[in-house]
């Protein structure tokens, strides 16, 4: 196994000549071990590791996106850029608490070292490792080895599955199918002659066998806000994708709705959180359809309020230790957990990529952008790359950006060649 230097290196792995960059081993080294020890933080194997290896754990990460980072940009001002926005973070840190800024640190680290790494390649690795890890806390709860306690809530008994909580193991699979099928999609390419090509979609066994699974977690576990967006995806992507009904295409409207569709469903729930009361009828319908989450957003609201660089979070699920306080919602966590100002960088983050996946006919990751984005109303998913693949993808986007401006430029040229040709 020979490495050569940098950004050019590369590694045979066997005798087909498969080759894979330096920067491609240590990303996917940092987000494989990432994956392990999340995945361990959410399942009975916590106790067998204890909290400190994992803490260890995620700063060996850390060192291993920054080195990734140092090792394979091949300018100084990329370098520059990595240590400026880390030290941004830091910066976020010291200003409230590390409890506050390190996620923030390990996510920026995390997607600057997404550079120059092939988006799709990403969901592939996510997709085994984090079914893998999925399987492994599911079959040893088959085979009977649980210690986990079993919720019941208003006589339905609620299967934990051997994650600590009850709807972790549906909220893992839900971003288990978004890469398997964002992995097995191409995005369209234009046929011969102006036709339509023939493009490799996720076969009718496979999409069957992932909503059985759904259906599955749902009846067992009761997580019907995972089953809700879970469903919502797969008909979306068999409507879209595999009936090749228009409803995302690259036009006025839906580039618009892509450049503004976080930024809506956002104030949406900011907008409902805060004129929620418990004695107007709709509100407390929708409230308890939300699983409470609407209450609990304006209580944080009213609490914490919202602040430029945000506030430290005092939350409690342990209803043994006081009133139970959680923000479920990605949007008003964010919002008040960070700040205004890293909020509606988050939000501009995405809407860059939604926007970019319909300007360029990237139907499959619309539709889990879209899917993203409206459970981010109820589900804290947004900075979580354990459960969110899709937020690797701005890199994927910001060339999709630069290949349009690109194929808009060469377009123009031509027109100017045949207006030419044609006073000649």
């Amino acid at each position: 196994m020979i490495v050569n230097n940098y950004k050019q290196a590369k590694v045979s792995l066997d005798h087909e000549g498969i080759r894979v960059s330096l920067g491609e081993i240590l990303f996917f080294t940092g987000l494989v071990l990432w994956l392990i020890q999340f995945y361990i933080s959410r399942t009975i194997f916590i106790d067998l590791f204890g909290e400190k290896i994992l803490t260890v754990a995620r700063y060996f990460c850390m060192l291993i996106f920054f080195a990734k980072i140092v090792l394979t940009e091949t300018t100084l001002h990329k370098r520059a850029a990595a240590v400026f926005i880390t030290a941004a973070a830091v910066f976020i840190v010291v200003q409230q608490n590390i409890n506050t800024g390190m996620p923030l640190i390990q996510v920026l680290l995390m997607i600057y070292g997404a550079r120059n790494i092939s988006f799709r390649r990403i969901c592939k690795v996510s997709l085994v490792t984090c079914l893998i890890l999925w399987l492994i806390p599911v079959l040893t709860y088959s085979v009977g080895y649980h210690e986990l306690e079993r919720s019941e809530i208003n006589g339905r008994v609620r299967e934990h599955l051997n994650f600590v909580f009850v709807t972790f193991g549906s909220i893992n699979f839900l971003n288990i199918v978004f890469c398997a099928f964002y992995a097995f999609t191409e995005p369209d390419r234009a046929g011969k002659n102006g036709g339509i090509a023939q493009r490799k979609t996720v076969p009718w066994p496979l999409i069957i066998l992932f909503s059985a699974v759904t259906f599955w977690l749902y009846t067992i576990t009761d997580t019907s806000l995972p089953f809700a967006i879970c469903m919502l995806f797969i008909v979306m992507y068999v409507v879209i994708v595999k009936f090749r009904i228009p409803f995302i295409r690259n036009n006025a409207l839906c580039r618009i709705l892509g450049a503004f569709f976080f930024p809506m469903t956002a104030y949406l729930t900011y907008y409902i959180a805060k004129i929620y009361d418990p004695n107007v009828r709709w509100l407390a319908k929708l409230n308890s359809f939300a699983h409470k989450r609407i209450a609990l957003s304006n209580q944080g609201l009213v609490t914490y309020g919202v602040h430029l660089l945000g506030t430290q979070i005092k939350e409690n699920t342990d209803t043994t230790k006081g009133t139970y306080f959680y923000l479920d919602s990605a949007y008003m966590k964010d919002m008040i957990y960070f700040g205004l100002i890293v909020f509606l960088m988050i939000l501009l983050y995405y809407s860059v990529i939604l926007y970019a996946c319909v300007l360029e006919n990237d139907r499959t990751l619309a539709i889990w952008m879209i899917s993203i984005a409206l459970y981010s109303m109820f589900n804290n998913l947004l900075l979580l790359p354990a459960e969110n693949t899709s937020m690797f993808g701005i890199w994927y986007a910001l060339d999709l950006l630069r290949w349009h401006r690109k194929k808009g430029r060469l377009q123009c040229i031509g027109n100017k060649r045949k207006k030419i040709e044609h006073a000649a």
